[in-house]
């Protein structure tokens, strides 16, 4: 939204810009406060999300995560996914999934690739996807959706 709302002005300097041009504006305006309540429930649910994913990975594929925990990675692991959902949560808010590669998830993209965790990144925030279905209406889902799989796509 910031990037669309800069580059508006840049583009419109000089001019009225169009109702086309605008659009984005209104999508916004209407779905505000369900990016608003969606953002505050994930923000409540934090350490709940956190670990519900942690148990469900586990349970998933246990010799796949065994690999993690035995360099004592688990901590991390949690540390660096609590992060990443914090920023998913900040672009959900401000319907900017561009934000997430700039600002993070490049730099993770490398982390995880050099410790070779490709797949137990890409286990881990498709069951994001579904954990965090127990905490959003099916319309907060919707939004955040494309932004976790923008993350699993990027880091898995």
């Amino acid at each position: 939204m910031l990037k669309q709302l800069a580059r508006l002005s840049n583009e419109t300097e000089g001019r009225y810009a169009s109702s086309a041009e605008l659009q984005f504006i209104k999508d916004y305006i209407e779905s505000v406060d369900t990016r608003i309540s969606a953002y505050e429930k994930i923000q409540v649910a934090e350490a709940e999300i956190v670990s519900k994913v942690a148990e469900a990975r586990s349970a998933a594929e246990p010799e796949l995560f065994a690999k993690v925990s035995q360099v004592d990675g688990t901590s991390v692991c949690q540390r660096d996914f609590t992060n990443i959902l914090r920023h998913s949560a900040s672009a959900l808010l401000f319907d900017d999934r561009d934000r997430m590669p700039e600002n993070f998830l490049l730099w993770y993209k490398t982390i995880v690739r050099t410790f070779s965790y490709d797949r137990a990144a890409g286990v881990t925030y498709k069951l994001i996807q579904e954990v965090a279905q127990d905490y959003l209406t099916p319309e907060e889902t919707a939004l955040f959706n494309p932004i976790l799989q923008l993350n699993q796509v990027v880091l898995g």
